[in-house]
């Protein structure tokens, strides 16, 4: 497991990064309350977030400072959607990345298939996949 702490004012917060299961969780408390949690299937993945993560709560720590009277719950509440917008960037480039992958994979074997389909006899009986009853 690796963590960072952060103290903000009298809160201390915690970001994390453990394996959970056959994956990988990050994720960040704020004073005791779980503010995000995010899971990842390829370590990889959750590294790339895990340093994302902190260097948002490290950019939004110096914009928005936890003034005195300011509401905790409040903090807690804006700091959390601050980092679930930047998570969901970030899933949105991972899987356009992958859409794209698969897409250019897909051609491939289309075009390959279409290829080596010419070398077959014409007479074979066509196949499809079915349910099974």
């Amino acid at each position: 497991m690796t963590t960072t702490t952060y103290k903000y004012g009298k809160h201390t917060c915690k970001a994390y990064k453990k394996p959970a299961g056959k994956g990988w969780e990050v994720g960040f408390t704020f004073g005791g309350t779980q503010i995000f949690v995010g899971n990842f299937i390829h370590a990889k993945e959750a590294n790339a977030w895990w340093t994302k993560m902190n260097t948002e709560v490290r950019k939004f720590s110096k914009r928005y400072a936890l003034p005195k009277g300011a509401s905790a719950a409040f903090f807690c509440k804006f700091l959390g959607n601050h980092i679930y917008k930047a998570y969901y960037g970030f899933l949105d480039r991972e899987f356009t990345k992958y859409t794209r992958t698969y897409t250019q994979t897909c051609r491939q074997m289309e075009r390959k298939f279409n290829s080596q389909k010419r070398r077959w006899p014409t007479h074979t009986e066509r196949t499809t996949l079915r349910r099974a009853v």
